[in-house]
């Protein structure tokens, strides 16, 4: 029975606990701040959007619209997707076990990458997210395992099937272009670049281009937004990024193989037999420099790191011959790195008893880690993690507020940032809530022309009710205030504002007008 058992078994086996193992945890937490964005992309699909290419609105609309909206639906689909990452990283460590011709056939290095999928921080928190993030991890995989196809086979139609995956990838995240990039050493300093010379080649970067078109077309013509949200990113987060940070957070990505993935870059510079794999060495130290040189966040680097599992897994299988205790030996030392710190890699808690972990290890180099933000400060819980606390009660007591409005026709829900625009149309839908008015991210592209020149009520909300509020309406009322201080959007107040000044319009409409025209909004 047992010779019976092949690799793709074990691959698929472990890849099936995987799943177990999101599906039992996916709908303990609500949903994540950016979800909130993209299930909001979804309601509006377009060509284009100001932060993001247009692929996660379509899979959003599909969460929304197929699978029916719930907590577990939106997270079904980074699930499958992020299993189907260790189950291609699997697909490329068999291909260098074939070519090494080890005794197991694959059988042990289809064990260490299921089990490193199963441990590895970057195998599990992205399967609970809808984010471009799990399917960028996703087609860079991918695109890893088409090279190392057509490496193998020097067959056309891989070059074929890898330029839809970088147009693809492109319509996911424009972070495709570094790992394209760091193959440009394989193509120099190789026979491969030979492939210069190969008509097949330029229809590869022909099929790419066409499929990533249609969104370049609508960055074009919409002023390319991309460049406003990378200063964005660049003024308020990429200033936090320091190189001793993002250094060490590429061992934490996988901390529970770091053995296996070290041991695969090892494995590619030095061992003759990986020669015509060494590209991956070179792609990873290219791309990690490039971020770090453009001062990147760290986590952009991480898919590049299932090629690398993939090598040391099958190094690991040819040093290991016929003795399954070395596979065995390192997939228990996954496993008991991994389990003590499950907490920090999924919100398997509830939000105090998390906290009440970190609290315990909060000294811990790893835990400073998960605790650090994007604006530099250590916080209760990491950045994800409170970020998917609080939606639904501001949701809900928006909806509350506007079922109170007795002419709603004249009122609308203005709220500061996409995470609680989101959630207001995500959430309260039982309350048949308006489109949410917000100037942040796409919603400054779903603004109306301006408001009715009868309008009367605005429901507002923001972590605070600026200076100039008072000037803008004769009536302010503090309606709800979040009291979750674990959350991200504690402290945020919800006002019911009535009866507009004029000078209200007119704020208003230059905003709304700045908005139109793809101008700042002050």
């Amino acid at each position: 029975m047992l010779k019976r058992i092949t690799w793709l078994h074990i691959l698929l086996f472990l890849a099936a606990i995987k799943l177990i193992l999101h599906f039992s945890t996916n709908t303990l937490w609500s949903l994540h701040r950016d979800a909130l964005l993209y299930l909001a992309l979804g309601r509006h699909l377009d060509l284009g959007y100001a932060s993001v290419p247009p692929s996660i609105g379509f899979f959003s609309w599909v969460a929304s619209n197929i699978l029916g909206g719930s907590v577990f639906a939106v997270r079904l689909i980074p699930t499958i997707i992020s299993t189907l990452t260790v189950v291609i990283t699997g697909l490329i460590a068999h291909e260098m076990t074939r070519d090494l011709d080890t005794p197991s056939k694959g059988k042990f290095a289809s064990l260490l990458v299921g089990i490193a999928g199963l441990t590895s921080g970057a195998f599990l928190r992205p399967g609970m997210m809808l984010q471009p993030v799990v399917f960028d991890i996703f087609y860079w995989t991918l695109i890893c395992w088409l090279v190392i196809k057509y490496l193998n086979s020097e067959n056309k139609k891989w070059l074929h099937w890898l330029g839809a995956g970088i147009g693809f990838g492109l319509l996911n995240k424009y972070s495709i272009g570094f790992l394209v990039f760091g193959f440009i050493p394989l193509l120099l300093f190789t026979r491969h670049r030979k492939l210069f010379r190969n008509k097949d080649f330029y229809l590869m970067m022909g099929i790419s281009f066409l499929i990533f078109l249609p969104n370049l077309i609508w960055q074009i013509s919409h002023k390319l937004p991309v460049i406003r949200h990378m200063r964005e990113l660049a003024a308020t987060q990429f200033v936090n990024v320091t190189t001793s940070g993002f250094l060490f957070d590429q061992l934490f990505f996988f901390l529970p193989a770091v053995l296996i993935w070290i041991a695969g870059l090892y494995f590619l510079l030095f061992v003759p037999q990986a020669r015509k794999w060494r590209g991956f060495a070179w792609m990873y130290f290219t791309v990690l420099l490039l971020l770090l040189f453009l001062s990147g966040k760290s986590y952009y680097t991480i898919g590049a790191y299932p090629v690398l599992i993939a090598a040391g897994a099958a190094y690991m299988e040819k040093l290991s011959g016929k003795k399954i205790w070395i596979p065995a030996g390192l997939s228990a030392l996954m496993l008991i790195t991994a389990l003590p710190r499950l907490p920090v890699i999924l919100p398997i808690y509830s939000p105090e008893k998390e906290a009440a972990f970190f609290e315990k290890r909060k000294d811990s180099p790893i835990m400073e880690s998960a605790l650090r933000w994007e604006d530099g400060q250590l916080h209760t819980l990491p950045q994800d993690f409170a970020d998917m606390l609080g939606w639904e009660e501001i949701a809900k007591a928006a909806g509350e507020t506007w079922q109170q409005i007795p002419d709603k026709s004249r009122a609308a829900i203005y709220a500061e940032n996409y995470g609680l625009a989101g959630a207001i149309e995500h959430f309260g839908k039982p309350y048949d809530v308006p489109e949410v008015l917000s100037f942040n991210d796409n919603y400054r592209y779903w603004l109306p022309d301006s408001l009715p020149p009868d309008f009367k009520t605005l429901i507002y909300i923001n972590i605070e009710l600026g200076d100039d509020m008072p000037g803008f309406f004769e009536k302010l009322e503090k309606v709800y205030e979040v009291d979750q201080p674990l959350s991200r959007q504690h402290g945020t107040l919800i006002y019911l504002c009535e009866n507009p000044t004029p000078a209200f319009f007119e704020r208003v409409d230059g905003a709304i007008r700045n908005a139109k025209n793809e101008e700042e909004i002050e």
